[in-house]
């Protein structure tokens, strides 16, 4: 997750997110292009891995020019944000819209549900996720990165709330975080399942952090 991730202009509750804006309307033919390109690069993702795939390759794959291609994507960093915009911004409306949850639900509800959704997203990711952060260590230190600082300072907010000093809460945070760097994810699948990964690290935040079990607070 690097500094090329897509982030809405308004963060949730109105707080400002640092980022890209959504992208610019495109002519149709272009928008034609950018889509053959980003189908023949999921593609090949998952048969051989992007970061295998040579640009001239994933052109040839999507029967578009060289240049065509350059024109569009300069590089990797720029496709790999390209193949995680769509669901980066569903994911920042979701948390905006505080997950679905009613206005009166409790703070370790609404930590449970953000939590489950940086979890999914990772899951769902985590073969682009994967490659993008091998591309990234070469630009920028990860945890400085934009998407980085806001998944962060969201999951710092909810365990203030939770009544966790905001020290802790930073530190918690920092961990929890580091569970989901998208080669940790992507390995884990393949030792286990999605399923098994995805209820294993939603179950994180009800331990002894919050003194919660089963998403309730421990009596």
């Amino acid at each position: 997750m690097g500094r090329f991730l897509p982030l809405v202009p308004q963060g949730p509750e109105g707080a400002e997110v640092p980022g890209l804006s959504p992208p610019l309307p495109e002519r149709k033919d272009a928008a034609r292009n950018r889509k053959k390109i980003l189908d023949a690069a999921r593609t090949l993702m998952k048969t051989r891995g992007l970061d295998v795939v040579g640009m001239d390759e994933l052109a040839a794959a999507a029967g578009v020019g060289k240049g065509t291609l350059y024109r569009r994507f300069t590089d990797k960093f720029a496709l790999f944000r390209a193949l995680l915009n769509d669901d980066e911004l569903a994911l920042q409306e979701l948390v905006r819209g505080r997950c679905g949850l009613p206005k009166e639900a409790s703070p370790q509800q609404r930590l449970l549900t953000t939590w489950a959704a940086f979890v999914d997203f990772v899951i769902d990711n985590a073969d682009v996720l994967a490659a993008a952060e091998m591309e990234v260590r070469s630009r920028t230190v990860l945890c400085d990165s934009p998407p980085y600082r806001w998944r962060h300072k969201e999951l710092v907010r909810h365990l203030v709330a939770c009544q966790i000093e905001g020290q802790r809460a930073s530190l918690i945070a920092d961990a929890w975080m580091l569970t989901l760097a998208g080669d940790v994810v992507r390995r884990a699948v393949a030792r286990s399942s999605a399923e098994a990964v995805r209820s294993t690290w939603r179950a994180l935040p009800t331990g002894t952090a919050l003194g919660m079990q089963d998403g309730r607070e421990s009596t």
